[in-house]
Parts: C-alpha cells; sequence; structure tokens
C-alpha cells in the first residue's frame, strides 16, 4: 500500500474515537499497527441531511471538515467525505498499490 496513504490514515484514525469507527477502518488499523486509544465521551448524534448532496439522509461524520455526509459522499475505510478526497486521489491511490 502506498506510504503516503497509509501516513495520512494514521494521521486521521489518532483524532477518531475508537466506537465512531467502523469495523473494516479498526480491522485495517490493528492490521497496520496503529494503536487506537479509547476515548469515553458522548456519542454523538448524526441527523439531517448530508452537506455534501444535500439529498439523502446523513449517516456519517467526516474526520477531516466534520461534514455530515451519507454513504454515498464518505469513503467510510478513510472516515473522509468525497470533497476532503477527491474520487480522483482514490483512483489515484488504487493505481499506485495494483
Amino acid at each position: 500500500m502506498d506510504d503516503e496513504l497509509i501516513e495520512f490514515v494514521k494521521e486521521k484514525i489518532k483524532k477518531r474515537k475508537l466506537e465512531e469507527m467502523n469495523k473494516e477502518l479498526i480491522e485495517w488499523a490493528k492490521e497496520h499497527g496503529i494503536e487506537i486509544e479509547e476515548k469515553k465521551e458522548e456519542e454523538e448524534k448524526i441527523e439531517g441531511k448530508c452537506e455534501i448532496c444535500e439529498v439523502r439522509d446523513a449517516k456519517y461524520k467526516c474526520i477531516e471538515c466534520g461534514k455530515l455526509a451519507c454513504s454515498a459522499c464518505f469513503w467510510t475505510m478513510l472516515g473522509i467525505c468525497k470533497e476532503c478526497v477527491t474520487e480522483r486521489q482514490m483512483k489515484e491511490w488504487k493505481d499506485k498499490v495494483r
């Protein structure tokens, strides 16, 4: 995997609460030796429309910009909305890995 992508994700993961991450991201972090500090904070409810497309209901909050996003406007494995990491950038990262 591209070192730039791994470092980017490591930094973002360090800022997240364990319970906010999805299972795949937690597994990925463990596989790459990333320690995740558990924080006991009140869980923030995600309600309202996606702040990216403004059409679908939001299900996630971007760890980069804090915008609420629906599943179509969010990179679940990274915890980042598609405004912070574009589809073009994701394609470039995927092409490097292949």
